[in-house]
């Protein structure tokens, strides 16, 4: 009896330590690259195999266990679950032939007595713009107290249940297969039950050793939240969301049953192919009650349940999200409800597109691509107070020996992904000089830069071949891709908005690492573009080979060829007044109902919108800018919530590009002008912007800038708290009677 009771208090004594903190405290789990037991495994003689989906399964036995971890890495994608618990998806993505390591804390998850580990293992051995064609593996590990009790290698057993159908097509050209299931009402027990009754397992074998990363950015947000249940019988989440859609529905009868999503509806429906997808989770289902919860994640607004055989009655629709984590703490209120609105639609965006790299969205592709980047570089710093995704973003991009399918020296369009059709953007090899730049201005990280020197040259030399008798790029080869519009249309045979982005690479290079030769260069290509492009009012967007080899200039101009002449300093307002005036105020929004130059195209909003919105804050026309971007974005954020690829819903919904506009709002609206956290400084910048009050706090590190305004009888008050350490700089235009305080703490 006196054991037993003191058994007890000893117990309870150690789960109030757990409660108040006195637990050992845990390492940083993002920085594990190492193993140290756990060897890489697959099915003998099919690593290879397309499709192919694993069970993996494991019974660890612990008391109270203070620590416990596990660390995994798989090609290409897993779900853990402890005692049928969601626990994990991942791993995060790397370059080719480079894996990076997750580690969670599983402790909480533990129960005393027998616990099951179950992984499923997705290999899916397919070329895609989301998950490299890798041959599949799991390698996994799992410490209790200090001690591995399981590792791939020796423990774990692995069983092909085939509830995954294989044989179904891809989700779209950019991601591998769609998720096709054969189930019955126990399809779940193997990551319940004890006693499972199993059946033949597959036989493992080792396979080569994998070179190993750490994560290094924050695991993943992934709250649930609810559907709505419209009375069309369609099923609406409050906005546009990203993660793995779940469910709980009742079958009672043989059923078939596809679950069609999309970001829109389409004619009051669900339109699942819409912008070329298979946006369809299908059920093949005996009857009984299932709860079911999709592997991969998938981005939706409306699910609509559509049934070719039988039916099911849906007791619950949720969504468990699969977001970037780390944007919480960034916020921004103004007297402007529109701008508060537009201010959470980009951070919806970009949590939902700031998983593990850069997206350009998280439906069609979740892929890696340049000059998206550039933007979405930016803003994940202002979100965050850091660069950990950006420096594993730019990082897979320098990892590889070689690109395989791409032209020497030519960096890939998107990345980590595969390209055996040999399709590459020259231009977006060009953002990627140019953010990279950026990123040494926000991170400090000069050993990445130096990392990236060799491969940043050996772009430099790949367009020397281009280069015509004037020094400027002609004939380029591939995808030449300016914006989604018109300006794509005229590409060659010189393209001027190309040379323009080309001229700002060379530069950028010549100041990265001291080249005056390249700094020179840009500013005779810059010459070279004014003397050919512009015809006195506008610059043209092409010139073309005409009969006798003769290079002539083309009639062609797009709005968006302007704003790259300015934003990329071909042209400046001093040099080309006339056509900066015309731009700033004759352009824009204003054309849908007042159009003065109809023969010059109009822009799309990746990039060429954007690029104006950095102009208009160029110019200090904060007003405008609020206008703008009203006309521009408030529709999209009040019908999905997320900001768009273009101006309509012809494309995705759901772009991190288009996240930008929060950069906008902190920069234009709240004031704070630039954050450099290597000379540890803040530049404010205020002006009258038309509105009354202003408040936001940015994450700087640990820290925060804090900013608080408010204009009353034509007098500015502003209230500064500043990261420790930091100088605060700042100007004041339009605004004669001004007061700024700053504090500290």
């Amino acid at each position: 009896m006196k054991n037993r009771f003191f058994g007890g208090i000893c117990t309870a004594l150690f789960a109030l330590m757990m409660v108040v903190g006195c637990s050992k405290p845990t390492a940083d789990l993002t920085q594990i690259d190492s193993f140290t037991k756990a060897k890489p495994v697959w099915a003998e003689g099919r690593e290879r195999e397309r499709n192919l989906t694993l069970s993996f399964r494991e019974v660890i036995k612990t008391r109270w266990a203070s620590e416990a971890y596990i660390r995994l890495t798989a090609s290409c994608d897993y779900r853990l679950r402890i005692n049928g618990e969601f626990v994990a998806h991942g791993p995060s993505v790397a370059a080719h032939d480079f894996y990076r390591i997750d580690c969670y804390d599983i402790a909480p998850y533990l129960k005393w007595g027998k616990n099951i580990i179950a992984l499923e293992v997705a290999g899916y051995n397919d070329d895609n713009y989301y998950l490299l064609n890798q041959p599949s593996f799991l390698q996994a590990e799992i410490e209790v107290d200090g001690e591995v009790v399981a590792a791939t290698g020796s423990e774990f057993e692995a069983y092909e249940l085939k509830q995954r159908k294989q044989d179904v097509r891809e989700f779209s050209f950019q991601r591998p297969h769609i998720e096709h299931y054969i189930l019955t009402p126990d399809f779940d027990k193997w990551t319940t039950a004890k006693h499972w009754k199993a059946p033949e397992a597959v036989k493992l074998v080792e396979q080569p050793a994998k070179t190993l990363l750490s994560r290094h950015v924050p695991y993943p947000d992934y709250t649930i939240h609810e559907a709505e249940k419209l009375e069309e019988g369609l099923y609406k989440f409050k906005c546009n969301s990203t993660g793995f859609l779940g469910m709980t529905i009742k079958v009672d009868e043989p059923s078939h049953l596809l679950f069609a999503f999309d970001e829109i509806l389409s004619d009051g429906h669900v339109n699942g192919d819409r912008f070329g997808c298979y946006a369809y989770l299908t059920y093949e289902l005996e009857p009984g009650t299932y709860n079911l919860e999709a592997f991969e994640p998938n981005t939706m607004q409306y699910v609509e349940v559509l049934a070719t055989k039988g039916g099911c009655t849906v007791e619950r629709m949720y969504m468990r999200d699969y977001c970037g984590s780390d944007v919480k703490r960034a916020k921004f209120e103004c007297d402007d409800e529109a701008m508060n609105r537009l201010f959470e639609a980009a951070r919806e965006t970009h949590r939902q597109n700031a998983l593990d790299i850069f997206m350009d969205c998280p439906s069609r592709e979740r892929a890696g691509w340049l000059c998206d980047s550039y933007f979405a570089g930016r803003v994940a710093f202002d979100f965050s107070g850091h660069t950990r995704i950006e420096r594993n973003f730019l990082n897979n991009f320098l990892l590889p020996k070689e690109f395989k399918h791409i032209d020497k020296g030519m960096l890939p369009m998107c990345y980590p992904s595969d390209h055996p059709n040999k399709n590459h953007i020259p231009n977006w090899a060009m953002w990627f000089v140019l953010e990279l730049e950026e990123y040494l201005f926000r991170s400090g990280d000069r050993e990445l830069v130096d990392n990236a020197k060799q491969r940043v040259y050996e772009l430099v030399d790949y367009f020397k071949p281009f280069l015509n008798e004037d020094g400027l790029l002609e004939g380029l080869t591939r995808w030449v891709f300016v914006e989604w519009s018109a300006a794509n249309s005229f590409v060659q045979d010189v393209n001027y908005p190309s040379n323009m982005l080309y001229a700002k690479m060379l530069e950028v290079v010549g100041r990265l690492y001291n080249d005056p030769a390249l700094t020179a260069q840009a500013e005779q290509v810059r010459q070279t573009i004014v003397e050919q492009s512009f015809d006195g009012e506008f610059f043209v967007d092409n010139a073309v080979r005409g009969k006798g080899g003769k290079l002539e200039l083309t009639r062609n101009r797009t709005e968006t060829c302007q704003y790259y002449a300015f934003y990329l300093g071909t042209a400046t307002p001093e040099s080309h007044t006339a056509l900066w005036e015309k731009m700033l105020n004759k352009f824009g929004p204003v054309r849908k109902t007042k159009n003065e130059y109809p023969e010059i195209h109009e822009s799309n909003a990746f990039i060429g919108n954007y690029l104006r919105m950095e102009l208009l804050s160029q110019a200090g026309r904060t007003k405008q800018i609020l206008d703008e971007n009203k006309s521009y974005y408030l529709p999209m954020a009040e019908q999905t919530g997320t900001l768009w690829e273009n101006m309509t819903t012809s494309a995705s919904c759901n772009h991190g590009f288009a996240a930008h506009i929060a950069r906008v709002l902190y920069r234009d609206v709240l004031g704070v002008y630039e954050i450099s956290p290597t000379e540890k400084k803040v530049t404010l910048r205020f002006s009258d912007c038309g509105l009354k009050e202003c408040k936001g706090s940015i994450p700087v590190g640990d820290d925060s800038l804090d900013v608080e305004w408010e204009i009353k009888d034509g007098e500015l008050k502003a209230t500064i708290f500043a990261p420790k350490d930091y100088t605060v700089d700042h100007s004041v235009s339009g605004i004669e009677r001004y007061s700024i305080s700053t504090p500290r703490i």
